[in-house]
């Protein structure tokens, strides 16, 4: 009795790990099936609808808005674009910076974009960019109470210029003496021959909203502004851009058009696209400044012959200026 009792109860094991086994392997089959299906849908909405190209356009905005003359690189000139199967994209692409007639590589920028927004993120590297130095915009007055204010300027910014020999190019940053719009600006220094890559526009700053900031008794610096630029424009599928490389007085009006028309299409996105992962701080409050005030701007990044740049130093609306990059002779004097 005691012997059956023993084989019985093996079979009645055997039989249970067995069904247990059964169960376990249909459940891992059945995850599979869905997961590949699951992650193939999400693969193929990913790519036809070219949330590919348009996450790499929105995030070369940010570049080109946040930082002074630096753009990223075309975005068919993408590097290392890759879409797993839960539908996370990888890319990277150069940093460039304009000075003369020709761009250079000053970094690289690597984004890492999953399905929810605020899991994703944006790296700027760029080496030899010490953080003091990069390019900032002072004020020309309080916008709550009309003080008049003063640029922080880097010392012997003209000397530098004057030393440097007449075959290079360079990049200046300068403040101006009071707010403009784009076209008063581009009328003052149109007897220059230098090219206006990059304008800081006021947007309400310190008075319609608040915003991080350094100051003292006669400076205010502002964190997070946005600026004007040549502009570029995406088709609606973003498989083809239109650009312009210069603020110039021909196509300042197209720039401020291209530039609303693409804020538009942030505000269209979920807050946490535009703000957390392309770091928009503000910009509802920003785009209706801009519709209801116009542009204004308060200082530029210029580029040309250093020698053209150093006449700069007499133009009385010129303040808190800084010298950047400095490049062998490359500028076309039939531009």
């Amino acid at each position: 009795m005691t012997e059956w009792n023993n084989k019985l109860e093996k079979k009645i094991l055997f039989k249970s790990r067995f069904t247990l086994t059964l169960k376990i392997a249909r459940i891992l089959i059945i995850f599979f099936i869905i997961y590949g299906i699951w992650s193939s849908v999400i693969y193929l909405i990913v790519d036809l609808k070219n949330y590919a190209k348009e996450n790499q356009y929105f995030t070369q905005l940010a570049v080109e808005w946040q930082m002074p003359n630096v753009k990223g690189n075309q975005v068919h000139m993408i590097n290392d674009e890759k879409i797993s199967r839960m539908g996370t994209q990888t890319f990277s692409y150069s940093l460039l910076k304009r000075v003369g007639h020709e761009d250079i590589v000053i970094g690289e920028t690597e984004v890492t974009k999953k399905l929810l927004s605020n899991l994703s993120k944006v790296e700027h590297s760029i080496p030899n960019q010490h953080p003091n130095k990069r390019l900032h915009f002072s004020l020309p007055e309080d916008p709550r109470n009309n003080q008049k204010l003063t640029g922080n300027a880097d010392s012997n910014v003209w000397e530098t210029l004057e030393m440097l020999p007449e075959g290079t190019v360079g990049e200046l940053a300068f403040s101006t003496k009071s707010f403009m719009d784009a076209t008063q600006l581009l009328d003052l220094v149109e007897d220059y021959n230098i090219d206006v890559l990059w304008m800081p526009l006021y947007t309400g700053e310190l008075v319609d909203y608040e915003v991080g900031y350094t100051s003292s008794d006669d400076l205010i610096i502002i964190n997070g502004i946005i600026g004007l630029t040549g502009g570029f424009i995406a088709s609606d599928d973003y498989m083809s851009m239109s650009s312009i490389e210069i603020i110039s007085s021909e196509s300042v009006a197209k720039s401020e058009q291209m530039m609303l028309s693409n804020m538009e299409k942030l505000l269209a996105k979920k807050e946490n696209y535009y703000q957390d992962l392309l770091g928009f701080y503000h910009l509802p409050e920003k785009y209706k400044y801009i519709k209801e005030k116009g542009f204004t701007v308060y200082g530029a990044v210029v580029t040309g012959p250093v020698k053209e740049l150093l006449k700069l130093q007499d133009a009385t609306f010129v303040q808190g200026e800084q010298l950047g990059e400095v490049e062998l002779w490359n500028w076309d004097l039939s531009r």
